[in-house]
């Protein structure tokens, strides 16, 4: 079970429905919770797990850093209804040293939203970035693609596991006022494991 701040005053324990065993001893959870909102609003998401993996190298002492994971969401009756993006690739991932790595989450929007991404840091404890963390060296650009997802590390120079995390944000065009509006904000924190 894990622990969720639904970001309105309240907080749950959510169970888990499943797991599911990943090759190199990973497992995939699913926990399923189910909230009402008091009205109409912005509200952030939190879910926040005591330890990351040890030995992160672009984290200091990360075992003793917390996992942070949020979600932002906009709740308007004018919305007609919304389901957030949906990530179809794993937040794990091999780089090869001295290679061009690309990661791309594998997501799409349920209701036909657009999406954009971005770079950002790691968070930690009480959803704050993590004090120290720096983004892994790559010996010409470490980026995300705003339109297609991709995260792009141009030649990963140092072997080991490094945490990244983009923004995936969801956009809604209104015929009414003829513009994009947000509608909603995941961060996606993504282990990647550069080997020889």
């Amino acid at each position: 079970e894990l622990e969720v701040n639904w970001g309105d005053g309240t907080i749950s324990v959510v169970p888990r429905v499943s797991k599911i065993e990943l090759p190199d001893y990973y497992n995939k959870n699913t926990y399923i919770g189910e909230h009402t909102y008091p009205g109409p609003g912005i509200y952030k998401i939190t879910m926040e797990d005591q330890n990351r993996n040890y030995g992160v190298k672009n984290i200091p002492n990360s075992v003793d850093q917390p996992f942070t994971l949020q979600t932002i969401v906009n709740i308007n009756p004018a919305f007609e209804g919304n389901s957030t993006p949906i990530l179809t690739y794993p937040p794990i991932d091999k780089a090869k040293l001295n290679a061009t790595f690309i990661h791309n989450p594998g997501a799409y929007d349920p209701d036909g939203d657009s999406l954009a991404y971005r770079l950002t840091v790691c968070l930690g404890e009480n959803g704050l970035p993590i004090n120290g963390f720096t983004f892994p060296y790559a010996s010409d650009s470490l980026v995300v693609d705003k339109l297609s997802g991709d995260l792009i590390w141009e030649r990963p120079q140092q072997t080991g596991i490094y945490n990244v995390a983009m923004i995936i944000e969801e956009w809604r065009y209104y015929q009414q006022t003829k513009s994009y509006i947000k509608i909603s904000e995941l961060l996606r924190d993504i282990q990647i494991e550069v080997v020889e």
